[in-house]
């Protein structure tokens, strides 16, 4: 979840840099954008068990304060506005809650430099059935004293919410309406000294729940530090243990607007693909013995086939798809400083 100061208006061109680049077997195919006269900036998208596409939107422009829940059909490319959710121009995270059809949304009322308005900060429990064309608010819990959420993980019915100008991890219980800090960490922080500006505090982004050897792993991105790490939680979603680094990644161009970490996924070899802006879709391969390595897959310095014409505008999220051959790749939609609207890329792994 990052923006420029200015907004669409003075995003730079630059791409990011940095890492190892070689022969790639991934294919990647624009399934949808939105166009420039609907400028949608998608902030985060999941994938629902009937395989379509849950879309949040980062900046609603609408004259209210309800704004849009998007789902996208990946084989017809077709989009529809399933529900609104109230009192909030901004959604952020997503997470699917225990029992069928429940899932976790973070939305508020956006305020400056990435912060919401203060107390408007809310997790929204929202119904969608199988290939339903409508979905329903459920229940709007509110989180107050949250500077920010970004990304969304679910244990059983608690979620745990990147409070990224925090620098820590925060908890919410769905069933008891409560929330709480769960906690902070120096490697959640963001770092002002390594970035200018309101970037520089802006600290954890994204949040991935991936199971490995019978442990629950909270995978995390930090965005002013370059960092790409992980911590252990239990099935109530306490942590465990200590937040461990990946891998720090490695760029020739200074970490900012253009050269800055989003969300994640990991796939079921251990990899992660992490959105990073301003144009390319990263990989952090993970060798048995614990070392990584860094490449592009799409966006400068990487190439996928089949991508001909493809630039990633401005990469936001990234969801697993179905069977794990596959990811999604959504983006903001911000070109040539213009917002033209986000695009949803399927890049096969």
């Amino acid at each position: 979840m990052k923006l420029s100061p200015a907004f669409f208006t003075l995003l730079p061109l630059a791409a990011a840099g940095g890492g190892s680049y070689g022969p790639s077997s991934h294919v990647a195919t624009e399934i949808f954008s939105f166009p420039p006269t609907n400028p949608i900036f998608i902030e985060n998208l999941f994938v629902l068990p009937d395989a379509r596409l849950l879309l949040t939107s980062y900046v609603h422009f609408g004259p209210d304060t309800n704004s849009p829940l998007h789902v996208l059909n990946p084989v017809t490319s077709s989009v529809s506005v399933v529900t609104t959710l109230p009192n909030s121009t901004s959604q952020t995270g997503i997470a699917q809650l225990s029992g069928a059809n429940r899932y976790a949304v973070t939305a508020g009322i956006l305020g400056d430099n990435f912060e919401f308005v203060n107390n408007t900060i809310s997790v929204y429990v929202v119904s969608l059935e199988w290939n339903a064309l409508s979905a329903t608010v459920v229940d709007t819990i509110p989180v107050p004293g949250a500077i920010s959420a970004n990304g969304l993980v679910a244990v059983g019915n608690v979620v745990l919410s990147a409070d990224s100008r925090g620098g820590r991890i925060l908890r919410v219980d769905t069933v008891t309406r409560t929330s709480s800090v769960a906690f902070a960490d120096p490697l959640l922080f963001g770092d002002p000294a390594n970035v200018s500006g309101s970037l520089g505090v802006t600290g954890v982004n994204g949040l991935f729940l991936k199971w490995h050897a019978g442990q629950r792993w909270v995978y995390f991105t930090n965005t002013a530090k370059g960092i790409y790490g992980r911590f252990k939680v239990d099935s109530l979603g306490h942590k465990v243990g200590s937040v461990e680094v990946v891998r720090t990644v490695i760029s020739a161009d200074p970490i900012g607007f253009t050269n800055s970490l989003d969300d994640l996924v990991v796939d079921g070899d251990g990899h992660g693909y992490i959105a990073w802006q301003d144009q390319s879709l990263l990989k952090v391969k993970r060798y048995g013995n614990g070392t990584t390595a860094q490449t592009v897959v799409l966006g400068p310095g990487g190439m996928a086939n089949g991508n001909s014409g493809i630039t990633l505008k401005t990469p936001t999220s990234v969801a697993l798809g179905l069977g794990g051959d596959h990811i999604y790749v959504g983006t903001g939609g911000a070109d040539a400083g213009n917002l033209t609207g986000g695009q949803v890329v399927k890049v096969t792994i």
